[in-house]
């Protein structure tokens, strides 16, 4: 390093040597906390189904279901609840599945959607959340995002998740939860597969 100063060369020379002992290993040990997955694996259960007297099925909103719907509706492996209101009950879309079933219908004016599951997920040290509304005489959990309404409850033993979106975001009846709680209060029962479901086995 000609011309260059005797002093400056030990200085430049430290100075690298430190760098050198500051930097970390290529295998730097990991993070244990990183290590650790953020959610514990938690193994869904299966909730008893309390099933409602069959005498109580409305044999009216049963027959005004197409052939289809009807039939899901009694393959059912949770009790089945649909709207009343007979356009919602012309051509709706019903979804019967070993632990859950789905209602989906649509008019001109709304979408309606209703899940039933009889799986729930529990996790160590964390309560049951109870909502402070009320639906069907049960705690329940009302929300709205982007303009969809939600009510969800517990029900038969069975969670029940009820969406309502209007066609129009400007329509009266979705700016304010008044629509959702009146189409949840007038579901009514249409049975499931009550025998094959007897003692809850899955």
């Amino acid at each position: 390093m000609r011309g260059v100063p005797t002093a400056v060369v030990v200085l430049l020379s430290a100075a690298v040597a430190a760098c050198d002992q500051a930097a970390p290993p290529s295998e730097a040990p990991r993070d244990p906390a990183a290590a650790q997955p953020l959610v514990a694996t938690v193994t869904p259960v299966i909730a008893a189904v309390t099933w409602p007297p069959e005498a109580s099925i409305d044999q009216s909103a049963l027959a005004a279901l197409p052939d289809t719907a009807a039939h899901a509706a009694r393959a059912s492996r949770v009790p089945v609840l649909v709207p009343s209101r007979r356009e919602l009950l012309a051509a709706p879309v019903l979804v019967a599945r070993e632990h859950w079933t789905s209602f989906w219908a649509k008019t001109d004016a709304i979408t309606v959607s209703l899940t039933m599951t009889r799986l729930s997920r529990r996790y160590p040290n964390i309560p049951p959340f109870r909502g402070a509304r009320a639906v069907r005489g049960a705690p329940a959990l009302v929300t709205a995002n982007e303009g969809i309404w939600s009510a969800s409850w517990i029900e038969n033993g069975v969670s029940y998740a009820l969406d309502v979106e209007c066609a129009s975001p400007d329509t009266p009846a979705c700016a304010s939860d008044a629509l959702v709680l009146e189409l949840s209060s007038e579901l009514v029962y249409v049975g499931g597969a009550r025998a094959r479901a007897a003692g809850d086995m899955p």
